[in-house]
């Protein structure tokens, strides 16, 4: 990050560089020369800046993302803790529950036959009060 800081200094400096070294190649006048290195050096140092401040925005809009990425994943991770105890919890409420469980067997002996179960006379006594 430190380069992406001197960027535009960077920049100014190697375009006087380039354009000092092409005017000296082609024989101009130093001052001619100087001052189409002071010209390259000002763009040059006007691009720099929009390439750091390009540069510093795309880091910026990363390290955002992947926050909201940390921030989703971690609600997703307490969000899955949390069904994870609630099912611990339902599954121990589950098991310290007293079940009754009542099935009717066919099989039991009462100790009463059908032979000695009498039935109420109400049918009778309807139908005699019916009849009155």
């Amino acid at each position: 990050m430190a380069y992406i800081r001197k960027l535009p200094l960077l920049l100014a400096l190697s375009g006087a560089i380039v354009t000092g070294l092409a005017g000296y190649a082609h024989r101009l006048s130093n001052k001619e020369n100087m001052t189409n290195m002071v010209i390259a050096m000002v763009v040059f140092y006007v691009v720099g800046l929009f390439v750091r401040y390009t540069v510093n925005d795309i880091v910026e809009t990363i390290k955002r993302k992947a926050e909201e990425r940390e921030l989703e994943e971690k609600k997703r991770l307490a969000e899955e803790r949390k069904k994870e105890e609630e099912a611990q919890k339902a599954a121990m409420a589950d098991n310290t529950e007293s079940i009754l469980n009542l099935v009717a067997d066919e099989k039991i002996d009462l100790g009463i036959d059908d032979d000695e179960f009498n039935e109420l006379p109400i049918a009778e006594y309807i139908k005699n009060e019916l009849r009155k």
